[in-house]
C-alpha cells in the first residue's frame, strides 16, 4: 500500500472510525478474534453439496456444468458476513473487503495444487459499466487485485466484459436467471490467445445458484481455457 493510501486511510479512520460488525471493538470491520469464530465452509462439490476434496465438482455432477470447482470461504447465512458484504457491495465501504482477501488467498492454495503459477490467471466477475458507475467500483476487482498481489498470480483487469445490462440475479428465479444472463459476457479479443490452456480463477463475493459462473465458465472453456475455478467469500 502506498504512503498516500496510508494517509487517506488514516484520515478516514479519524473521521469515521472502524468498528467490528460483531463485537463493536474499534479499528476493524471484523476484528481478528471475531474472524476466527466465523463458520468456514468445508470442501464440498457445489452441485450435489456432498463433501469432496479441494471443492472439486464430482465427475458425476458435471452434466451442463462448465466450472471445475467453487472454493467458498464462509457461510452467507451468518448475519455478520451478510451485512459486511452488502455494505461493501452496495454502500461504498470498500475497506471491508480487506477482511477477506488474505483468507481467500490462503484457502485457494489449501485446495488447489499449484505447480506453476504461470499456468493460472486471476480475473474478477465482470460488471456492466453502468452498474459500476452507479456503485463507483467493482468489489470483485478490488478483491481480485489484492489476491493477485498476495498469491503472485497475474490479474487481468479487462479480460472479460459484461456487455448486457441485466437485472440483479438475486431477485430472479433459476430459469429467469438463465435467460437474464444469455449473451451477457464477452472476452476481450486481445486476450483470446492468452486464455488457451490456462487455469482461470474468477473472484467474487457471493454465489447463489451458480448461473453467472457457469455462463462465464462456458465462454472461457469454449475459448480453450483448461480449468475454471471460482473463488468466493460466501455461499449458503
Amino acid at each position: 500500500m502506498s504512503k498516500l493510501s496510508n494517509i487517506i486511510n488514516f484520515i478516514k479512520d479519524v473521521i469515521s472510525p472502524k468498528y467490528c460488525y460483531s463485537c463493536k471493538k474499534e479499528w476493524h470491520f471484523l476484528c481478528p478474534q471475531c474472524l476466527q469464530t466465523i463458520k468456514k465452509h468445508q470442501p464440498y462439490c457445489y452441485i450435489c453439496k456432498d463433501k469432496n476434496a479441494g471443492f472439486e465438482v464430482h465427475e458425476k455432477c458435471k452434466k451442463n456444468v462448465f466450472f471445475d470447482k467453487i472454493i467458498v470461504y464462509c457461510h452467507y447465512r451468518d448475519n455478520t458476513i451478510k451485512k459486511l458484504i452488502k455494505d461493501a457491495k452496495f454502500y461504498g465501504r470498500q475497506e471491508i473487503l480487506d477482511n477477506f482477501w488474505l483468507g481467500l488467498s490462503n484457502l485457494f492454495f489449501e485446495n488447489e495444487i499449484v505447480l506453476n503459477k504461470n499456468n493460472y490467471i486471476i480475473i474478477a466477475t465482470p460488471m456492466h459499466f453502468l452498474r459500476k458507475i452507479k456503485r463507483w467500483y467493482n468489489h470483485s476487482e478490488v478483491l481480485a487485485e489484492s489476491i493477485s498481489k498476495k498469491t503472485s498470480i497475474l490479474y487481468y483487469h479487462n479480460m472479460t466484459k459484461k456487455i448486457k445490462y441485466t437485472k440483479q440475479q438475486s431477485k430472479l428465479s433459476k430459469n429467469d436467471r438463465e435467460i437474464n444472463l444469455k449473451d451477457s459476457f464477452q472476452i476481450n479479443k486481445k486476450y483470446l490467445e492468452l486464455i488457451k490452456w490456462k487455469n482461470i480463477i474468477i473472484v467474487d463475493d457471493v454465489i447463489s445458484t451458480g448461473s453467472t459462473i457457469n455462463h462465464l465458465a462456458k465462454l472461457l472453456k469454449d475459448n480453450w481455457a483448461n480449468k475454471v475455478i471460482w473463488l468466493v467469500i460466501a455461499s449458503d
